[in-house]
């Protein structure tokens, strides 16, 4: 057993989330950064296994049978033993040991990825926790002290790679597409959504980011349509002018009107910006979002080709 004795801000359960339900109402959820998910499990040579995602602070955790683990994602100063461990490693871990994660800087989620993953319960094809409905995860709810997460004994030696994720994270502008009915609001409102920055207001979870605007989106004919299918990274603008992101945790429809939807490829960056962080969004077109979205797979496969998955 993983043995939580202090469980962070606010820690769950998710692996890549359960797909194939949502014409029953029920949410994909799974992880915000699947790219710091993926490669914490390559570096354990295995994949879509249960993690824990850490967000803000890390946590205190003890660990009851020899295992490996990995951190990525945003970095935390993390002791094992009272020694310090490195991110971006494997680290060989024994009965009775135990890891302490601090705050999470540089970004606001990490991950803690265990050799054979997390071994609570199957819901829907999926261990992600999604606490709003509480289902899946421990017990459909964040973790809390006392917490017992059962893994697998499974003994690797501690890893020689050294991964720097830094070309993952650029602080590049986020790049959208035009949504849905982005022809349907004026030019003035589109051109003060594509030309003002954002800050991501404390109204930030992983259900959607609410977007304050620097200079105010003025909507003179706000509207509302049949709710329609919505996905990650799917920008809503209600009336009042401050667009919604949806993120992992999104319902599977919406009323309001999509504006712009955020490429594949920066859905890991976006969930990785925390509240009052500033935010910019670049528009490219579908051809350039296609040509980033296989870039990315082609950098991961080529680490899953390195680190021995595949």
């Amino acid at each position: 057993m993983i043995i939580v004795q202090k469980p962070g801000f606010f820690s769950t359960i998710q692996d890549m989330g359960r797909t194939g339900f949502q014409q029953y109402g029920v949410i994909v959820s799974g992880v915000m950064d699947e790219v710091a998910y993926r490669i914490g499990n390559a570096l354990l040579q295995q994949c879509n296994t249960a993690s824990i995602e850490m967000t803000v602070v890390g946590g205190t955790y003890q660990f009851t049978k020899p295992t490996a683990i990995v951190l990525t994602g945003g970095h935390v100063d993390a002791t094992l033993q009272g020694k310090q461990i490195s991110m971006n490693r494997v680290i060989h871990v024994e009965a009775n040991d135990v890891l302490v994660c601090g705050p999470i800087t540089h970004r606001v989620r990490c991950y803690l990825a265990v050799r054979g993953g997390i071994q609570v319960p199957i819901v829907m094809n999926s261990r992600s926790t999604y606490v709003k409905a509480g289902i899946g995860g421990y017990d459909g709810r964040a973790l809390q002290k006392g917490d017992e997460l059962p893994y697998e004994a499974g003994y690797m030696p501690s890893g020689k790679h050294h991964l720097q994720l830094a070309a993952f994270y650029t602080n590049a502008p986020i790049r959208i597409l035009h949504g849905t009915e982005w022809a349907t609001f004026s030019h003035d409102v589109q051109q003060a959504f594509s030309h003002n920055v954002f800050t991501v207001s404390l109204e930030a979870d992983r259900m959607g980011y609410r977007m304050i605007p620097q200079h105010p989106i003025q909507i003179a004919k706000p509207f509302q349509l049949i709710s329609e299918a919505v996905t990650f990274g799917t920008i809503q603008m209600p009336p009042n002018g401050e667009p919604i992101i949806l993120m992992a945790d999104r319902q599977t429809t919406g009323g309001y009107p999509k504006i712009a939807q955020v490429i594949a490829a920066d859905l890991h960056r976006l969930a990785q910006i925390g509240p009052n962080e500033k935010v910019l969004f670049e528009v490219v077109s579908i051809a350039e979002a296609e040509a980033a979205y296989e870039k990315l797979q082609r950098q991961l496969k080529m680490l899953e080709v390195v680190l021995g998955l595949i």
